[in-house]
């Protein structure tokens, strides 16, 4: 089974000459045994929920300002929880979205191929009621589609 994951474990501010202040959040998706991190900016994550939010409404996403500073230390990790919840509920989207590979800068083509190893098995994150290694070898040599149940 080739597991899909994404995380945001951290942030840096950044300061380059004249400009303000900003926040970079560190993204880390994890598909199989390989991990792939980008660095990118609140405003990116808002450009992705906009995409998504014309199909997938109820995804949540945390606000762009508060009343505070937005450098404030407290801010920035309040937001940083609720941009890894966004990624966390995008991935429940099946089967997951390009537009998430594109914002990740990731070739989807090539995840498609990791995914794909096993002809005919489609993956899920979702927790499977039978044992995993024994289902994905019934589904191989079978040749059958496992989908795990939701819930």
């Amino acid at each position: 089974m080739v597991r899909v994951t994404a995380s945001v474990p951290t942030w840096h501010t950044k300061v380059t000459g004249t400009e303000r202040p900003f926040t970079q959040y560190e993204v880390q998706m994890k598909v199989g045994d390989t991990t792939c991190t980008r660095k990118l900016r609140y405003s990116v994550f808002r450009e992705l929920h906009k995409k998504l939010s014309s199909k997938h409404k109820s995804l949540p996403f945390p606000s762009r300002r508060i009343v505070t500073n937005n450098q404030d230390p407290r801010f920035i990790e309040t937001r940083r929880k609720g941009l890894e919840e966004f990624l966390q509920e995008v991935l429940k989207i099946q089967p997951i979205p390009n537009v998430l590979w594109q914002f990740l800068n990731i070739d989807s083509n090539e995840i498609k191929r990791k995914v794909s190893k096993l002809p005919e098995l489609m993956v899920f994150k979702e927790k499977c009621s039978v044992e995993v290694p024994a289902a994905i070898l019934r589904g191989v040599s079978d040749g059958i589609r496992i989908q795990y149940p939701a819930g």
